[in-house]
């Protein structure tokens, strides 16, 4: 009909792309309620990733002690041998009747907790290990409920204990129990999955489904060793997306009607955090695929109120709605490799959004802090580097309060390199933008002055430690300054001699800068297109290198 405009199902005029500049509803920017039919896991794929290595009797070996027998760690695992049946605790907050920690040192007499007759000796001090893990390794501070009636879990932590205790007292009986127990917990594991196709797990079945996952998960982070060749799926990634495919299915939010209502437990909300970390940080280092964030993945990351999402948790040292936003950002990226013409209208106005939005970002310390405020203004907020403040991260003897005050501190301190993390990888990744860019190496001036502040040892390295934005920054970096300070970050941390997995991921970088000093070849500045389109992706160019290379790079 003439003077009609003619229009074709979703696509717009035939003339044009849609007016209206929006992303498609799988870009998630608020909570919402699941999809009902997450909830059934019959037609779901459940393999256990553990079953490869559960009977290989050669997965431990012993070796030489990594130290003499007198010797404190204080790294990512905090403990000392210097005692002889109470551990040696090294400096942390005053404990209470409700600390889980300190539940676990009461275990064994209180007369409730049956299962410690099945304890062995060996077994008896690895759980006694385990006291000593930091508070803020989530899956600590909510295991130890478990651990009693869900023999799993307890399995899974005795495996865990002994994977450390192993190289500092390289004993047969250790080793044996490292084996047995991870055996178990595998088995364990696999008759769970099995019970969950059929039915769905209820809240406590899979709070304890996916804190076995998580567990496991752990010890295939922490022995580089034992894991798989690099061109196989690891066994940490798969066992990542095999427990959010269980948090899918358990989200309390199938429970409620409006998804600013949904209230996840602490232990929901940890086992979210601890999953979905290590399948999001895997993303910036694999090759683009929407099947990896399609459908509303993490959502359940974005439940609860604003405050709650805003809320820094000490899984993660960020808040849940940071953690998400990394995964959008990613899957911004993918749809846009995958279809530029259709999609130029709204990504150039995303990322235009997004980049105001992750610079205004503000994260609340956890309630019950001494200063419950968020980290305030992004740009001005962060404490400067004051000679008390440098005191206290230095000292070695804090009471109560100055160590709340410490700990504080640092909690804002790697939120913020968290947040600034996240800038850099938009920037990047999805605006393409050169690593020479003025605002790309302005970000990483500020990402590299706040990782200097930061202790690599002692009471305050947790597992809030910023291993991510730390090796973003030994990417990225082209001025010398900048990439020092990733390079002494690594140094630091790996001269604890503690167990974890930054000492492969160390080498894979000095790698890949040598890679990326001859081979990358970025656009300079002064030719950078105005169309995002036509800009060098040489992100994706540097990922093809680092799969092909080193496999898929462990940043947990």
């Amino acid at each position: 009909t003439p003077g009609r405009l003619i229009t074709s199902g979703n696509h717009g005029s035939v003339n044009g792309p849609p007016v209206s500049p929006r992303p498609p509803p799988n870009i998630l920017l608020r909570p919402r309620l699941p999809a009902p039919e997450s909830r059934y896991l019959e037609d779901v794929v459940l393999s256990n990733p553990f079953n490869d290595n559960a009977d290989d009797d050669n997965r431990v070996v012993l070796s030489r002690p990594r130290e003499n027998a007198q010797i404190t760690v204080n790294g990512y695992i905090k403990f000392s041998t210097k005692r002889a049946r109470e551990p040696v605790l090294l400096p942390r907050q005053a404990r209470d009747d409700s600390d889980p920690q300190t539940l676990v040192v009461r275990l064994f007499s209180t007369p409730n907790f049956n299962w410690e007759k099945e304890l062995q000796d060996d077994d008896r001090n690895l759980f006694v290990f385990c006291d000593v893990l930091d508070k803020s390794n989530c899956w600590i501070e909510n295991v130890p409920r478990m651990a009693a009636t869900e023999s799993g879990v307890r399995h899974a932590i005795l495996a865990l204990s002994a994977t450390y205790v192993l190289d500092y007292q390289p004993k047969k009986s250790i080793r044996r129990a490292a084996l047995e127990h991870y055996k178990k917990a595998v088995i364990i594991l696999d008759l769970a999955l099995r019970e969950a196709r059929v039915n769905t797990p209820s809240e406590a079945e899979a709070d304890a489904l996916v804190s076995v996952i998580t567990l496991l998960n752990m010890i295939d982070v922490v022995s580089p060793e034992q894991r798989r060749p690099r061109h196989l799926l690891p066994r940490w990634l798969e066992g990542a997306r095999l427990a959010c495919r269980v948090l899918d299915a358990t989200d309390p939010g199938h429970r409620y009607w409006l998804p600013e209502n949904i209230q996840p437990t602490s232990t929901q909300l940890g086992n979210m955090i601890i999953a979905s970390r290590a399948a999001i940080l895997a993303l910036p280092m694999k090759p683009l695929d929407v099947e990896d964030t399609n459908n509303g993945k993490f959502s359940w990351l974005l439940q609860g109120t604003a405050r709650d999402a805003h809320t820094i948790h000490g899984g993660c040292g960020m808040s849940p709605l940071l953690l998400n936003r990394f995964s959008q950002i990613t899957q911004v990226s993918a749809s846009y490799r995958d279809d530029p013409y259709n999609t130029e209208f709204w990504v150039n106005r995303w990322a235009e959004n997004m980049v105001p939005e992750l610079e205004a970002l503000h994260q609340w310390l956890p309630p019950g802090s001494l200063t419950e405020s968020p980290s305030a203004d992004p740009q001005a907020d962060v404490p400067g580097d004051t000679p008390t403040l440098s005191a206290l991260l230095r000292s070695r003897d804090l009471n109560k309060e100055d160590f709340q005050k410490a700990r504080e501190y640092m909690s804002t301190l790697t939120a913020e390199v968290w947040r600034l993390a996240a800038i850099i990888y938009l920037q990047c990744r999805l605006m393409r933008l050169p690593r020479s860019h003025p605002d790309v190496v302005t970000n990483l001036s500020k990402l590299a002055g706040h990782i200097r502040r930061m202790p690599t040892s002692g009471h305050l390295f947790t597992a809030q430690a910023p291993f991510f934005p730390v090796f973003l920054l030994g990417i990225v970096a082209v001025e010398k300054e900048h990439s020092q300070c990733a390079m002494d970050w690594f140094h630091a941390v790996i001269r604890t001699s503690c167990r974890s997995s930054v000492p492969p991921a160390f080498e894979a970088l000095e790698r890949i800068r040598a890679w990326m000093a001859t081979d990358l070849g970025e656009t300079s500045c002064g030719a950078l297109s105005q169309r995002i389109a036509d800009r060098q992706a040489w992100w994706e160019t540097l990922v093809d290198h680092i799969v092909a290379t080193e496999g898929v790079l462990c940043l947990i």
